[in-house]
């Protein structure tokens, strides 16, 4: 007992010590410590040695073990823990088969790549995994295992035009392979927006110069040096005016093969079909090559080629859209009104609603809104819509919802995965497999949408445990505090066996 009062005493060395020392606090010191190692520690990848001294500039290195050595340990104790959650939750779905649009890809860090599989309409890493190599084979074998285990059926995947990513679409998924919108664009913005972008700024730089000069022009100047300055300045406003004109167009032109790829008419919500994306695109394709031409910007890597070669895969992702739907509606044995209805007048109203709310382009997002209201107005003004009472229209705008969820272009959610690993993998210096599993486990199931759904919901459709009261509960108690020795540091010019 005295041992004990003794130690308490060395403890309450500040105002707030006293409340550690009850259960409340000792409770609320185990939930700040787990809950900074699984906040900063996992998901931000801060490292032990700063959350240590975190923990001592906060005054609690003298209630509970907060050494690096005490936090590595806990912190690879949570890196344990979470994919045994993952395996209880998944084992506990049930198995009937889900009909998936898939998106994957690979990412390079250091000598090692991670293989990535995310089912799109919810986010769900179904893959995520080191690997010594991309090809169809090793993807195949990787992948199939989880598909068959959560019971997915891909229906549709997207990726890039690696060989490998096509051949696992078509044979391994028995499925289209459709084309990355966001390769597609990106493509064609390293050939020509950069080459544009740094035309206009030397334009911008010239018309800087020729002004300054103009405007500084000394009084000694004659009246012909001063009408030679003024003919460079409108010369280069005239240069200058040109190129932003033409990155205008060019921008117009990179939106606009955006734009063609919906389901839905952007100008008069007719629905879409692959014919009429394929058309589109091949006017942009001819209006972004006329550009380039006249720029005299040459195609050493046959950007435009390769572009074209996409046109097909691109459009496949609206084709196989209308299919899924036709095939709904008649597994749902709608009648052929209900079914118009449907079709060309409740869809495009939530279509453009979703894509309102989900684009951060200001230019996408008025167009967008225009064609909402546009719709908003067809659905309000339709004769059918009139016949039918609003609990009907409650029903159906469920199935609305999920549906156009259902349709995918680009596999940017995955680019954006794999630039979060990247983040990860510079700042923390580097990235374990085990380090790897805990952070899928934590994107499936620990981050969550607006609407407070996590990955996992979205995709399952059932509830799951919360992530971190379970790990919580099973990570046991902190580490008592501990004085830790002095560090020795030897002096080399002191000899101790040389007499003094």
């Amino acid at each position: 007992m005295h041992r004990h009062l003794r130690s308490q005493k060395l403890r309450n060395r500040h105002p707030e010590s006293s409340f550690w020392e009850t259960e409340a606090g000792s409770g609320w010191l185990r939930l700040l410590v787990f809950a900074v190692l699984y906040l900063f520690g996992l998901e931000c990848g801060v490292g032990v040695r700063k959350l240590s001294r975190f923990f001592k500039l906060i005054r609690i290195h003298h209630h509970v073990g907060v050494s690096e050595a005490a936090l590595r340990t806990r912190m690879q104790q949570m890196e344990l823990l979470l994919p045994q959650f993952q395996e209880v939750c998944e084992q506990q779905v049930n198995k009937h088969k889900r009909k998936a649009v898939v998106a994957m890809d690979e990412t390079f860090f250091g000598d090692f790549l991670i293989l990535v599989l995310m089912d799109l309409s919810s986010g769900y890493l179904l893959l995520e995994d080191i690997s010594d190599d991309r090809r169809f084979e090793t993807w195949h074998a990787k992948t199939s295992p989880r598909l068959e285990a959560l019971g997915i059926e891909v229906s549709h995947a997207i990726s890039d035009r690696a060989k490998a990513l096509i051949k696992l679409a078509v044979t391994g998924f028995e499925c289209d392979s459709g084309a990355d919108l966001f390769h597609a664009q990106q493509d064609l913005s390293r050939w020509l927006g950069s080459k544009l972008a740094r035309h206009a700024a030397m334009s911008e730089k010239h018309l800087i110069v020729a002004q300054a000069a103009e405007e500084k022009a000394p009084e000694t100047a004659t009246t012909a040096e001063r009408q030679e300055l003024k003919e460079q300045f409108l010369t280069a406003r005239k240069d200058y005016d040109q190129a932003r004109q033409v990155q205008t167009t060019y921008h117009e032109n990179l939106r606009g093969v955006s734009d063609v790829i919906h389901p839905f008419s952007l100008f008069d919500n007719s629905p879409n079909d692959a014919e009429k994306v394929a058309e589109g695109l091949e006017t942009r394709a001819k209006a972004i090559e006329q550009l380039a031409g006249e720029q005299d910007i040459s195609d050493h890597k046959d950007v435009m080629k390769k572009f074209r070669n996409q046109i097909k895969p691109l459009a496949v992702s609206v084709s196989f859209w209308w299919h899924w739907v036709s095939e709904t509606l008649q597994g749902l044995a709608v009648d052929k009104d209900v079914e118009d209805w449907l079709t060309t007048t409740l869809l495009p109203v939530v279509y453009w609603h979703q894509q309102l709310h989900k684009t951060q382009n200001s230019q996408a997002r008025e167009n967008y809104r225009k064609a909402w209201a546009q719709a908003s107005h067809t659905l309000e003004t339709h004769p059918f819509s009139a016949t039918l009472p609003d609990s009907d229209i409650q029903r159906w705008l469920p199935w609305a919802e999920w549906m156009v969820r259902q349709f995918h272009r680009s596999s940017s959610a995955v680019e954006g995965r794999n630039g979060c690993l990247a983040q990860l993998y510079h700042n923390g210096r580097g990235l374990t497999p085990q380090r790897l599993r805990a952070l899928t486990v934590i994107h499936n199931y620990g981050l969550k949408h607006e609407d407070g759904t996590t990955a996992a919901r979205r995709l399952f459709g059932t509830e799951h445990p919360e992530l971190f009261p379970w790990l919580l509960e099973h990570m046991g108690e902190l580490p008592l505090a501990r004085k830790s020795r002095k560090r020795v540091i030897s002096n080399p010019l002191k000899l101790l066996n040389v007499p003094a």
